[in-house]
């Protein structure tokens, strides 16, 4: 499903489930309208009887999707996880028009720079070499961008490649809010079904996103039952926010941890909101920048061959008459 149909999804099935209607009942409707390999997998396993959150792990939906719905599942507060879900991929949707809309100025910027390019070149020197030009440079800018484009989806979710994006300014910035934001998000919801803290905060590193994150899930669980603070692991967890120590530990001392994550889960998802606001900000005039460079380049080379064909001819015409 792409970002529209999921966001469709979520929000009809949580007005379903809001009605009261049996997700047998309501699964095989949706499917009507929303059609697609996940919700055929979907109405296949709930009708042969298994859970929703393990329907949901077959259908491959991301870890984030499944454990927030094995969490409502077991809460009794489906409704209310399935519209936190819609409005979460609703923010993602949101970012990525905002990003993609700001982006086709440069682009057409720098296309518009090749026909410039081409039509002094042709001016100047020959039209047949302006056209082939013309073509070498559209197809060379398009491999680069699809290759680009192709690296960018390889190591997007690769835990090996994360540390790379991370580091990165912006695009960094953005992920470590989004991957915070879905941590604290899993563990509010799952605590608040009353999940054993340790259980809760194993399944919170799984839906976060975060490389390593089996590894983080099994040292927390492991930790947490033999008797450690949660604070006092968050602390050694650099992945997540220094300031999250003070609420979790203020949490734990007043014993109301249940009030600390949602207000965690509000600053979080602030922090996201900024965090998407500034890339879709940058990342325009990044790439605008570069449009800028790449003329400057065509025009620097065109005035060079201009200039190597004033100077050439004389020269030859020297060369030719002392020859004489």
């Amino acid at each position: 499903m792409n970002l529209r149909q999921r966001i469709r999804f979520y929000q009809q099935l949580a007005v379903l489930t809001r009605a009261g209607v049996p997700l047998r009942t309501g699964l095989p409707r949706l499917q009507e309208r929303i059609r697609g390999p996940q919700i055929k997998v979907l109405v296949d396993r709930i009708s042969l009887g298994q859970s929703l959150g393990d329907a949901f792990v077959a259908a491959g939906f991301s870890p984030f999707e499944y454990h927030l719905i094995s969490a409502g599942e077991r809460s009794a507060q489906l409704d209310i996880v399935l519209q936190h879900l819609s409005e979460f991929w609703a923010r993602q949707r949101q970012m990525f028009q905002a990003l993609t809309g700001q982006l086709y100025y440069p682009l057409g910027v720098l296309v518009f720079s090749f026909f410039i390019t081409a039509v002094i070149e042709g001016a100047t020197v020959s039209w047949p070499s302006a056209m082939i030009h013309l073509v070498e440079s559209v197809v060379a800018w398009g491999a680069a961008g699809f290759v680009l484009y192709t690296i960018v989806r390889v190591t997007w979710k690769s835990d090996a490649a994360q540390s790379f994006w991370l580091a990165l300014p912006i695009i960094g910035r953005t992920l470590s809010t989004a991957y915070a934001y879905r941590w604290i998000t899993a563990l509010k919801l799952e605590h608040g079904a009353g999940i054993p803290m340790p259980d809760a905060v194993a399944d919170a590193w799984r839906a976060s996103g975060y490389a390593g994150s089996e590894r983080f899930a099994q040292q927390g669980q492991l930790a947490l039952r033999e008797g450690s603070e949660l604070s006092t692991l968050v602390q050694n967890w650099r992945a997540l926010p220094r300031d999250w120590v003070d609420f979790i530990e203020t949490g734990e001392i007043s014993g109301a941890l249940e009030t600390a994550f949602a207000n965690l889960d509000e600053e979080a998802a602030r922090n996201w909101d900024i965090a998407q606001k500034r890339m879709t900000d940058w990342m325009p005039k990044i790439i605008y920048f570069f449009a800028l460079l790449v003329v400057a380049s065509q025009v620097f080379f065109i005035v060079y061959k201009v200039y190597q064909q004033d100077v050439s001819g004389p020269l030859k015409a020297i060369d030719s008459a002392l020859g004489q």
